[in-house]
């Protein structure tokens, strides 16, 4: 019983990763996103037959004018000394903003460690470093001219929300599905048009498909919120999707298009 304890609690040891967590932290220091990617993957090159490192993207799409949202998942993967097929894993992940070309406006380092909530281990973030530059002000206001609305920080690198119709083994209607549903039925444009404002993008797709369903029945909106709609079209990058059981990343273009298409020719 202890091993399978030991086994579960992954990514609660500071000590065993101290190393790592000072070098991801000094790999973001000069704002270069090059440097990290390079910094990465001299770890990986440092793998051995007991322990891994490796590194993959999660989420990475743009916010507005060549300004990307973009999480980094980096884990060390440790052999058991006494069963090799064990594996215990430890993990970080780099949080941050960066412009195209791969200068860094923000970012956050943050280990992960199970605790115990409501009977059940579920992993929380310790924040390791978070700075940002100047570039940030920039950001915000260039948000803020677009969208009329400021950058809401605490909606970023969001991974939780899917956009879809039915999600999950029960094939459920997702919660915004449903929120989205109860406000076309009210004809609420006001909040509909809040959320294609939002800085996630999950839910902006959310108030295209609410608004141009609107917009179909008759109703008209203003050719700014159209013209909103484009804009969001043209995003770079990927939103999480599901679909029954089935959970993946798809352009915002493609997403897009197709709730365009759905309405426009359905």
């Amino acid at each position: 019983m202890k091993r399978i304890i030991y086994i579960l609690l992954v990514l609660i040891s500071t000590e065993l990763f101290a190393q790592e967590s000072e070098q991801l932290k000094y790999i973001c220091q000069n704002f270069d996103y090059q440097k990290i990617e390079s910094g990465l993957n001299d770890f990986q090159n440092k793998s051995t037959g007991k322990v891994k490192y490796k590194w993959n993207t999660e989420l990475k799409r743009e916010l507005i004018n060549d300004y990307f949202e973009q999480i980094i998942e980096f884990n060390k993967e440790v052999q058991d000394e006494e069963n090799p097929a064990i594996h215990t894993v430890y993990t970080h992940k780099i949080k941050l903003i960066k412009k195209k070309k791969g200068q860094l406006v923000y970012f956050k380092v943050v280990r992960l460690k199970n605790v115990k909530l409501d009977g059940k281990w579920v992993p929380s973030e310790i924040v390791l470093e978070e700075k940002s530059n100047n570039l940030l002000n920039q950001l915000k206001a260039d948000f803020q001219k677009t969208y009329s609305l400021p950058l809401n920080f605490e909606k970023l690198f969001e991974t939780e929300i899917a956009y879809g119709s039915y999600c999950g083994y029960a094939a459920i209607q997702s919660e915004y599905r449903v929120k989205m549903s109860q406000l076309v039925n009210s004809k609420d444009t006001t909040t509909l048009i809040n959320w294609l404002k939002s800085t996630t993008v999950e839910i902006q797709l959310y108030a295209i498909d609410g608004i141009l369903t609107l917009k179909k029945s008759g109703l008209s909106f203003d050719k700014s919120v159209l013209n909103l709609i484009d804009l969001i079209e043209k995003k770079e990058g990927t939103a999480h999707t599901c679909s029954g059981c089935m959970y993946w990343n798809r352009p915002i273009s493609e997403i897009v298009e197709g709730i365009k298409k759905e309405h426009y020719n359905g």
